[in-house]
């Protein structure tokens, strides 16, 4: 299982609920998708119902639950590959939703 402090990432909202989480990917982002629980990024798997996922430029953003900690937007930069895979994932899986 791969461990979130192994990768360079930067927190830029914490303690959110999931509707403040999407809302502040949405206005930080050019596109946003709803992927469903079990996504990965990086190996890193994403927990919920519908996780917002955003590019700006080569960055994601993503929603992460930390277990007894609560809701956090992540940012990871120079993810192109991510960016190229959610992409590709959007257009074979109808369970991963454009939102912008």
């Amino acid at each position: 299982m791969v461990c979130l402090s192994e990768y360079d990432f930067e927190i830029l909202l914490k303690n959110a609920t999931p509707k403040e989480c999407e809302n502040f990917i949405k206005e930080r982002s050019d596109e946003v998708y709803l992927v469903p629980g079990g996504y990965s990024i990086k190996g890193i798997f994403l927990l919920g119902t519908a996780i917002p996922v955003g590019f700006s430029g080569n960055a994601i953003l993503f929603q992460f639950i930390k277990p007894c900690f609560g809701l956090f937007v992540l940012r990871m930069k120079d993810e192109a590959e991510e960016i190229k895979k959610l992409r590709e994932q959007y257009k074979k899986d109808k369970n991963v939703k454009k939102i912008k």
